[in-house]
């Protein structure tokens, strides 16, 4: 349980906050490793003496999106280098395009300007951000709130008429 809480605040802290001085450290840790070896595994060993024993800590974490063999998330609905993602609130719950591009900068980072097309229909809506963000965006948003509500944004499924 406690191991479960420190994976839940690292994976906050890569997240949300500025990890720049840590990155310094990191640079100057690689350094002292032979050729090959990078900073993964700088990052296993660092997870190692944080949590100690991991036998008995459940890494499932309710998995909601497909996930190709490689263990990254597949994402059916990609045109012109735009990834569509799909979020459970929409007018109903009095979202506007600005809410939601707001939300997307304040959690992520990336400008406001990058994000694509937004559809909002009544309980859910969808929109588009670049494919190299569309990972992060899933994971930056998971948990968050807007106007209240807890949100849930998942990869779009493709159209049935766009084959």
């Amino acid at each position: 349980m406690i191991q479960e809480k420190k994976l839940e605040q690292i994976l906050e802290t890569a997240l949300n906050e500025d990890l720049s001085d840590y990155e310094k450290v990191l640079k100057a840790l690689k350094k002292k490793l032979p050729f090959l070896m990078g900073t993964s595994r700088i990052a296993l060993a660092l997870l190692k003496n944080h949590l100690g024993d991991i036998s008995k800590i459940d890494l499932s974490l309710g998995e909601r999106v497909k996930k190709s063999e490689t263990g990254k998330i597949y994402f059916e609905d990609i045109k012109n280098g735009k990834a569509r993602l799909f979020i459970n609130i929409g007018k109903n719950h009095r979202l506007s395009p600005g809410d939601l591009i707001r939300e997307i900068v304040k959690k992520t980072g990336i400008e406001g300007k990058q994000i694509g097309k937004i559809d909002i229909y009544s309980a859910y809506s969808f929109f588009e951000v670049p494919e190299q963000f569309a990972e992060m965006v899933l994971v930056s948003l998971d948990k968050t709130r807007i106007r209240g509500v807890p949100i849930i944004v998942e990869p779009a499924k493709k159209k049935k008429n766009d084959k």
